[in-house]
């Protein structure tokens, strides 16, 4: 679980992105002579628009995760909304 305090649903959404970015392109372990890649399924609930509760920001937030693992793994869900696109790959041309 990770709270962000202060953060408004969009901002965690994005948050909730890039980790899920992040650990799907790390190689993990490599010093170890392995090369281990993770896929992690993520589930995104804000207060107050999703609930006002700890209670129900945590269900929401794991019921939107296990719609991922339920789903198609390896993606980010919102409360309220369900599986988040994927993004726009960045272009050679944004990158600039």
């Amino acid at each position: 679980m990770l709270l962000l305090p202060q953060t408004s649903k969009d901002n965690a959404l994005n948050v909730a992105r890039r980790l899920h970015q992040l650990i799907r392109e790390t190689k993990w372990l490599t010093a170890d002579g392995l090369d281990i890649r993770l896929t992690a399924s993520m589930g995104v609930a804000a207060y107050p628009v999703d609930s006002r509760t700890k209670e129900g920001l945590l269900h929401l937030a794991d019921e939107a995760m296990y719609l991922v693992k339920n789903t198609n793994r390896d993606s980010v869900a919102a409360a309220n909304v369900g599986i988040l696109p994927e993004p726009p790959a960045a272009s050679a041309e944004s990158a600039g």
